[in-house]
């Protein structure tokens, strides 16, 4: 058996060089646990639900957890370098392929290799999955509020007016309705909004955000016209007798509520309803008409037809003697008028005799400020009985004016 001879090393400093590295070894993690010691930390990390793992037609309604409490260690100068926002916590679902409550694993992705994770709380969480389905629903347009006075709305026209919804099968089943709220503030023209659309439980609870909608909101033309009330009237053709004048028009109904363009409507003054043969008309008479409203025109009051009481009266003629008065004349004149009477001739309705006081008629000539001399002077008429048809003969006066010594 062959010996084994060891031998001595020629550097004598050998054991004192692996001696040294020793020491510096432990003099190292002695200054590091120090200076620079292991800690823990705790970090509380939203968790990602991983929907695009989930399977199609399946969704996601709800789930237990939020947010997971982490605890990491390292070296204070490691811990220092961590920044929350890169570390995850996951949850996956590949291996989902049915409905229901079901409890899955949360996974923390942590990028910083010199960090441990020390604990997770939770480390599970439990969701509940469901059918995804779509829909179509219409949209209706709730329209809040009033245009300005004197305008009315309508109508409405809205694109589109159905929409797809997709979510949860379960939330499906809650939906009430779908609405677009659009707001007046005292509109007076027509004009077209971008109206969000909501959807709403039957408790009208508002649960747009439980869904993808394929219109998130949906355009809204309102159509405002002006209105106003026209009067109704009748036209006339032929001629009455010389003797017979129409007193009185009696139109059932006399006006009728439209609506229109502000430019139709300002120059819309009246609707003629027809037209009448005055040959026809007795002391009495009545007419009913079937009537159209202008082109571009709306009306808002329910009429068809019109009702036209037409009155006549025979025209009398009667002349009359009035005395002739001077007003304004000096106390210091004396006035002489020629003629000092005037004949006046009046025309009026037969029906109308018995309510006119011929007696009220006066007649006067206007001296005020005059001084002596002769004139010629226009006569002044009062009529109270406001008879429109009243002619005066002769139309000036002749006065003279003295003073009164002069005459004595």
């Amino acid at each position: 058996m062959k010996k084994i001879e060891l031998r001595k090393p020629k550097d004598d400093t050998f054991w004192l060089k692996v001696l040294s590295v020793f020491i510096a070894i432990i003099l190292w993690f002695y200054i590091n646990s120090i200076i620079n010691p292991i800690k823990k930390r705790e970090i509380i990390v939203p968790i990602r639900y991983n929907i695009s793992t989930l399977s199609k037609g399946l969704v996601m309604t709800e789930s237990d957890t939020k947010e997971v409490r982490i605890v990491v260690s390292g070296t204070q100068d490691e811990l220092s370098k961590v920044d929350e926002k890169n570390i995850q916590a996951v949850v996956d679902f590949t291996n989902v392929r049915q409905t229901g409550e079901m409890k899955l694993p949360i996974n923390i992705n942590n990028p910083y290799h010199r960090i441990n994770i020390e604990s997770i709380y939770p480390k599970s969480v439990v969701v509940n999955i469901d059918n995804l389905v779509t829909i179509q629903k219409d949209v209706t347009v709730e329209i809040n509020g009033n245009p300005k006075k004197g305008y009315i709305i309508n109508g409405y026209q809205e694109e589109p007016n159905v929409i797809s919804i997709k979510g949860a099968e379960s939330d499906i089943k809650e939906i009430s309705k779908c609405i677009a709220q659009l707001n007046l503030s005292l509109n007076d023209r027509s004009f077209k909004a971008s109206v969000p659309v909501k959807i709403l439980d039957s408790n009208g609870k508002d649960i747009t955000s439980l869904f993808d909608l394929s219109q998130k909101s949906i355009d809204v033309y309102v159509d405002i016209l002006k209105t106003k009330q026209v009067p109704l009237t009748v036209k006339f053709k032929g001629q009455l007798p010389p003797n017979k004048v129409i007193s009185k028009i009696v139109l059932k109904p006399s006006t009728i509520n439209v609506a229109g363009k502000e430019e139709d409507i300002n120059s819309l003054n009246e609707i003629v309803v027809g037209t009448i043969d005055t040959r026809m008309l007795e002391n009495i008479s009545t007419f009913q008409f079937d009537f159209n409203i202008p082109k571009n025109i709306k009306a808002l009051d329910n009429v068809k037809q019109v009702v036209i009481t037409i009155y006549t009266d025979s025209i009398v003629q009667k002349s009359i003697t009035v005395p002739v008065e001077v007003r304004g004349l000096s106390n210091q004149y004396l006035a002489q008028l020629n003629p000092d009477k005037v004949t006046l001739k009046i025309e009026y309705s037969q029906s109308n005799q018995n309510s006119i006081d011929f007696s009220s008629f006066k007649a006067y000539v206007d001296v005020s400020n005059l001084t002596q001399g002769n004139y010629s002077l226009p006569l002044v008429l009062e009529n109270p009985n406001n008879i429109e048809d009243v002619e005066v003969s002769p139309s000036y006066i002749k006065v003279t004016i003295t003073e009164k010594n002069q005459t004595q």
